[in-house]
């Protein structure tokens, strides 16, 4: 592995929904609400709601406020009651289907994830996720162990601007104290994450594959220069890991 002196990035930014953790099926989300709420939940039933529901995200309107949905809690909630009205939705399910966007426990971890970021640390190589998302996803990160591994979470609903707008990668920059030829953005979708290089951010596209997908992200080990996954800090008795300058974070993958 190279020394900090000889590495290319002192600092690696990260998407969060596509990139370290899956974004959940629509089947797989409203299958849960229907069936809570009495409603049929076959799967003609089901087909039948995701159709509408697509179909009513190509409206003009639809689109309009999309612009928005992920600068605050309320901006979403009225982006996704005006969809389902479109769909022919009625409002109990509306808002309970709103609802699931924010709920962390449909959104699985890539298991490479701790390991990734526990390596990335232990080098003392910075951290920050940037991600359009409208509610705090702190409490998701720090269920995982990796809230004291990173130096901060660049939201839009915080910032009130979404990628690609250069705002939510300074914000980033400003919290790794890196400069923007020294950091590497890693994400999934090219049209709001390679929104970085218009900073001087190198940036790092990687495929959309739902799981199980081959541990994409320890190719950023390798472009950092801190070797692989592999070659994390030693673990301490009870799964936790030693991070850097001394610090103790829990190993937990999902």
């Amino acid at each position: 592995m190279a020394p900090p002196h000889q590495r290319p990035f002192d600092a690696v930014l990260f998407d969060w929904c596509g990139t370290l953790v899956e974004y959940p099926l629509s089947e797989d989300r409203f299958r849960p609400v229907l069936r809570r709420l009495g409603r049929p939940h076959d799967d003609a039933s089901l087909a039948a709601l995701v159709t509408a529901i697509r179909e009513a995200e190509q409206h003009p309107a639809a689109i309009e406020a999309d612009r928005r949905c992920d600068l605050s809690a309320d901006d979403h909630r009225a982006t996704k009651l005006l969809i389902c009205g479109l769909a022919g939705v009625d409002d109990e399910l509306a808002i309970e289907l709103e609802r699931t966007y924010g709920d962390f426990a449909t959104y699985s971890t890539y298991p490479e994830v701790v390991d990734v970021f526990t390596a990335l640390a232990a080098h003392d190589v910075k951290i920050a996720i940037v991600s359009d998302f409208h509610v705090d996803l702190r409490p998701q990160l720090a269920s995982l162990g990796l809230l004291d591994l990173i130096s901060g979470v660049a939201l839009s609903c915080e910032i009130g601007v979404a990628k690609p707008h250069p705002m939510m990668f300074q914000a980033a920059l400003e919290m790794v104290a890196v400069a923007p030829e020294r950091c590497l953005m890693v994400g999934d979708n090219p049209t709001p994450d390679t929104g970085a290089s218009a900073l001087g951010i190198a940036t790092l596209i990687l495929p959309l594959q739902r799981a199980p997908r081959p541990p994409l992200l320890e190719r950023v080990l390798s472009l950092v220069g801190v070797g692989s996954a592999a070659h994390r800090p030693p673990r301490l008795p009870g799964g936790s890991t030693i991070g850097p300058r001394g610090r103790v974070g829990l190993d937990r993958s999902e």
